[in-house]
């Protein structure tokens, strides 16, 4: 696989990372029809709204300059939270949001905790963050009769960094 580049996000990124968040999201909601807390649903001012907010931190990521993906990260203290991380379908299952995850990790080195949810019945997902070290935590939580989110939780230590 191609290095993947993850670049801060700009305000000038938005039509782009709306258009991956649309496109990423879009199969999902067909699936499970969560009209309550889909990024796919998500507004183009939500999205900007939510990138730029105070202690948010938004990257995209690109394979050969091309814009693939996104997310946002939010610190408070020494907890990190990843939300709404997206790759374009068409480029997912190629190790992209595993590198990008890896190097956003090093680039807040203040973080000791990283958490998310994701979505339990969507496996490749929770693959994807048990292989980077993420364990599962608390009760999964029911968010209707065909989807159910997961938290997740990773320790970083010094052999991380």
């Amino acid at each position: 696989m191609e290095h993947v580049k993850v670049i801060e996000f700009q305000k000038e990124f938005i039509d782009t990372v709306f258009d991956i968040q649309k496109k990423a999201y879009k199969p999902l909601f067909d699936k499970y029809h969560d009209t309550n807390t889909s990024p796919y649903l998500e507004s183009k001012e939500e999205i900007l709204q939510k990138y730029t907010r105070p202690g948010t931190c938004g990257y995209v990521f690109l394979e050969k300059e091309i814009p693939v993906g996104a997310v946002r990260i939010t610190a408070r203290g020494d907890v990190c939270k990843v939300s709404a991380l997206a790759v374009l379908p068409e480029y997912q299952n190629r190790g992209i949001a595993q590198a990008a995850l890896k190097e956003i990790e090093s680039m807040h080195s203040g973080c000791k905790y990283w958490i998310l949810d994701t979505i339990l019945e969507e496996k490749g997902n929770c693959h994807l963050y048990e292989k980077l070290g993420y364990v599962k935590i608390g009760e999964p939580q029911a968010v209707n009769d065909y989807l159910t989110l997961i938290n997740y939780k990773k320790a970083i230590t010094s052999t991380d960094l």
